[in-house]
């Protein structure tokens, strides 16, 4: 009876080793559509390549950059508050990408936020990114949000669809081992 057993178990290993030797590449994963309104700020709008004006909303898809980075993030919430210095960090790291062609954009959507606790957020923790409120958490479970803080790496190329290149829940603890990550789901190293 152990024998029969123990070549049913090798089989059964055998047959899912093969199933996944054969596999094809595992399914890319798109940006859902997401809508936000257009940043009152200039700075702002510039910073995502935006032409569109105050009072529009535009697609997370039409910010013009290679990659978009989405943070997941509460006001209320005491780990995004000590991620805040960190996620600044990260910021000045990926703009200085740009120095070797690699454009990378930030936007945080404020989980169960409303515009005020947004704001009160980027003063607070002096971001110095776009943030948007998500009260209804529509966007954040359109994202498939798991938890805050959360990061979701977009690849933007153009002709083709935003691809989620990168998942995140939880924090990261250096900025530049997040970085390596990003541009390396990316494709940039």
């Amino acid at each position: 009876m152990f024998q029969r057993f123990s070549l049913s178990v090798c089989f059964t290993v055998f047959a899912i080793a093969i199933l996944l030797a054969t596999a094809g590449p595992a399914a890319t994963e798109t940006l859902p559509e997401i809508s936000v309104a257009v940043p009152e700020s200039t700075e702002e709008r510039a910073y995502l390549g935006l032409e569109k004006e105050p009072g529009e909303t535009f697609s997370l898809a039409e910010v013009d950059a290679d990659i978009l980075l989405i943070e997941l993030f509460s006001m209320y919430c005491p780990y995004c508050q000590a991620e805040a210095p960190l996620i600044n960090d990260f910021h000045d790291l990926a703009l200085r990408q740009e120095e070797h062609d690699v454009d990378i954009r930030l936007v945080g959507l404020g989980a169960s936020n409303t515009q005020f606790e947004v704001d009160q957020f980027r003063d607070t923790y002096d971001i110095s990114f776009p943030l948007f409120p998500d009260k209804s958490m529509a966007l954040y479970k359109k994202l498939g949000g798991e938890g805050t803080p959360g990061f979701l790496g977009v690849l933007l190329k153009e002709g083709h669809d935003p691809e989620i290149v990168l998942r995140q829940s939880g924090g990261f603890h250096s900025p530049e081992e997040f970085l390596e990550k990003l541009l390396e789901s990316a494709g940039y190293k």
